[in-house]
């Protein structure tokens, strides 16, 4: 059975980090004052359409195409091809998405016959769908030469290191995270390093948060060694909470919010400690984040 830290870590693959670009781009062409943003992507070969819509209205928006091509590569299945239809939603205060995938309907009503042949050839499968071989000019091509590759593979990795692919069918859901409580908390040097570590418990498979620094650089990252070393703009200690704001990228390499809080349930010597050793550890690296409250 995998780990707690194992089934988190692959959600950090690739088509995660498109379906983040996506919700940007789409945030970005729908300004502000929204309360639903959904984006739905259909295509076949060569043949696409995206549509943006803010609220029920459909709005322009750039720059998706590529994201949306390259989700169709990392999903690619030599059995059962991949998707046609993708659709995300999106919601005002969270970097988080839902969304559905499908590769069986037909995403469109008149399906061009080059449409049909391109995808069988860049994307041949076992048993490809009905509507997709009634399109086809004449019979399947499964004997012409095809421009696949081996779209979700990444060179020079084994097998057992390689993401998993995205799905080509089904929901999707991303709730970054917002809290965590802290129960433990410890700190390191050795030749130079310090490390300040919050634990739910103490078990290496516990929600954490760490704070790393070398020489003149940082590190902040949460379960394991996934998290940023930009993007973080300050960090308040308010009572028993620890509070990180950060910028949007910030808030995706630690898969949170742009605001998260550690909920400090240590004795008040111990807050003492970590008020005492936070700001001698970060104030003396390039690009710290701010200092409220210490």
């Amino acid at each position: 059975m995998a780990s707690k830290r194992s089934k988190r870590s692959l959600r950090r693959d690739e088509g995660h980090a498109l379906r983040m670009e996506i919700g940007d781009l789409a945030r970005a062409a729908a300004g502000s004052g929204w309360s639903r943003l959904a984006v739905r992507r259909t295509q076949v070969g060569g043949h696409a359409l995206t549509s943006v819509t803010r609220d029920g209205h459909e709005i322009a928006a750039e720059g998706m195409d590529e994201p949306f091509q390259r989700l169709r590569e990392l999903s690619y299945r030599a059995d059962a091809g991949t998707w046609f239809t993708y659709e995300l939603a999106f919601s005002p205060g969270t970097r988080g998405y839902t969304g559905r995938v499908d590769s069986s309907a037909p995403p469109f009503e008149d399906m061009p016959a080059s449409a049909a042949l391109a995808e069988l050839t860049t994307f041949p499968c076992e048993e490809p769908p009905g509507w997709l071989l009634s399109a086809l000019p004449t019979a399947a091509p499964f004997a012409l030469p095809t421009s696949h590759r081996d779209f979700d593979r990444l060179y020079g990795l084994p097998d057992y290191l390689q993401p998993p692919p995205p799905p080509i069918h089904g929901e999707l859901a991303y709730v970054p995270a917002t809290t965590m409580t802290a129960r433990v908390f410890s700190h390191s040097q050795e030749s130079g390093s310090h490390t300040v570590y919050l634990g739910e418990a103490v078990d290496p498979e516990a929600e954490h948060l760490l704070v790393m620094c070398h020489q003149e650089g940082y590190w902040i990252a949460r379960e394991g060694m996934h998290g940023t070393n930009e993007g973080v703009r300050s960090i308040t200690l308010d009572g028993a909470a620890l509070r990180l704001e950060l910028t949007p990228e910030g808030a995706d390499g630690l898969e949170s919010e742009t605001v998260f809080e550690v909920r400090l349930d240590l004795p008040p010597e111990t807050i003492g400690e970590l008020r005492a050793v936070l700001p001698g550890m970060l104030r003396r690296v390039a690009g710290a984040p701010e200092l409220i409250g210490f």
